[in-house]
C-alpha cells in the first residue's frame, strides 16, 4: 500500500520550496498550489475555474482537489508527498475518502512560519496573481480559519508533526528529509 505524507503550511511557509531540495529522494511530490497556478495559466474551463477562485483569495472546490488527489495516488510512486492539503474539513474527509483501500495517511507535517518572513518570501517570488503581498491576509486568513481543526484531528491520530520554517531552507529540508526516511 501506497504511503502518504501531507505537508501543510500558510501561504509563504516554504512548502513547495522545501519539497525542492528534497528531489534526489525516491519519492513522489505533487503541491497542489503548483498545480492550480499550472492550471489556471491553461485558459482551459478548469483553468478558468480555478483561477477565478485563486484571484479572489478562496480555496478551490473540493470537486476539482479531488479529481487531482485521486491522479496522485494513482500515477505515484510508494511514497506520495501532496503539498497544501488539505485546507478545510470537508476536504480532509474527502482525501481520507479518496486514499481509503490505496493508501496509508503516515504523517501530516506543517510548516510554521511568521508573517513577515511568508510576506518577504510571496514578495521575492512573485510567481502569479495569488502571490500578490495585497492577497495575503486574506489568503492566511482563509487558511487560519480552518487549519486549527485539522491539527487537532490529525494531532489525536498522533499523525501531526510540526516544523519551525523560519530558519534556513536547508535546515527545514533536513528535518523534512529525516521525518519522510522513516515513513
Amino acid at each position: 500500500m501506497k504511503k502518504i505524507c501531507l505537508l501543510m503550511g500558510g501561504p509563504g511557509s516554504g512548502k513547495t520550496s522545501t519539497m525542492q531540495e528534497l528531489q534526489s529522494m525516491d519519492i513522489s511530490h505533487y503541491s497542489i498550489g503548483a498545480m492550480y497556478r499550472e492550471l489556471s495559466g491553461q485558459h482551459s474551463d478548469l483553468g478558468n475555474e480555478i483561477k477565478n477562485h485563486i484571484d479572489k483569495g478562496q480555496v478551490v472546490p473540493i470537486q476539482i482537489a479531488q479529481k487531482v488527489i485521486e491522479h496522485f495516488i494513482h500515477t505515484g510512486k510508494e511514497t506520495i508527498v501532496i503539498d497544501g492539503y488539505p485546507r478545510d474539513m470537508e476536504q480532509l474527509h474527502m482525501l481520507n475518502n479518496a486514499i481509503k483501500g490505496k493508501a496509508e495517511l503516515c504523517k501530516v507535517i506543517e510548516l510554521m512560519v511568521d508573517e513577515q518572513e511568508a510576506i518577504k518570501r510571496i514578495t521575492n517570488r512573485a510567481r502569479g496573481t495569488d502571490d500578490d503581498p495585497a492577497l495575503f491576509k486574506e489568503r492566511m486568513r482563509v487558511y487560519e480559519d480552518e487549519i486549527a481543526e485539522i491539527r487537532m484531528y490529525y494531532k489525536s491520530q498522533n499523525k501531526y508533526i510540526s516544523i519551525d520554517s523560519n530558519v534556513k531552507l536547508s535546515e527545514t529540508a533536513e528535518k523534512l528529509r529525516s521525518i519522510i526516511t522513516t515513513l
